[in-house]
């Protein structure tokens, strides 16, 4: 399950292990393909956060995806949050369709429910929507492991729980 947005976060790896904004695609293009999994999925959730949408859409994701991959590789050097900025400003709202989920209404058992590289990409999507609404830039794949490791856990013991609010509780 991939997610939406006009998004798509090419950005870095610091030294501490975090991923903040305002890099280059090249160091993007080194990191693990999981890491960039957890950073692109973080970096739609976080767009969508800024501009007030839940939707999470698989096919309008990948399109994003490779809209920003084929930018990023004409512009190898630039600065990429100032792009995605201005595709947020311009974007038009996408249509719903069979691969749009409202990740608002997720609750914890669906969560619980899906597959194990699901579960990565939406914890990861529910961070950076969560990290939006804080207006925190960073990433910090160190714990990343750790707070989605108790976004499980407490959506374990209580499958009723909207994800959202699980997130937000648990992340930092």
């Amino acid at each position: 399950m991939r997610m939406k947005s006009a998004f798509l976060g090419l950005l870095c790896l610091a030294a501490a292990g975090e991923a903040q904004a305002q890099v280059q695609y090249d160091i993007y293009e080194a990191m693990s393909p999981e890491a960039k999994r957890d950073f692109g999925a973080w970096m739609s959730g976080w767009f969508n956060g800024k501009s007030g949408r839940t939707e999470v859409n698989q096919q309008v994701y990948e399109a994003n995806s490779a809209s920003v991959r084929q930018w990023c590789a004409s512009n190898p050097t630039a600065q990429i949050m100032p792009m995605l900025d201005g595709a947020m400003r311009n974007a038009k709202p996408a249509q719903g369709g069979p691969t749009s989920i409202d990740a608002a209404a997720i609750t914890c058992g669906d969560f619980v429910g899906y597959i194990p590289d699901s579960q990565l990409l939406v914890s990861a999507w529910t961070a950076g929507y969560v990290a939006s609404t804080k207006n925190m830039t960073k990433l910090d794949f160190k714990s990343f492991a750790r707070q989605e490791k108790a976004v499980l856990s407490s959506c374990k013991a209580n499958k009723k729980q909207k994800l959202l609010a699980v997130v937000e509780k648990n992340w930092k």
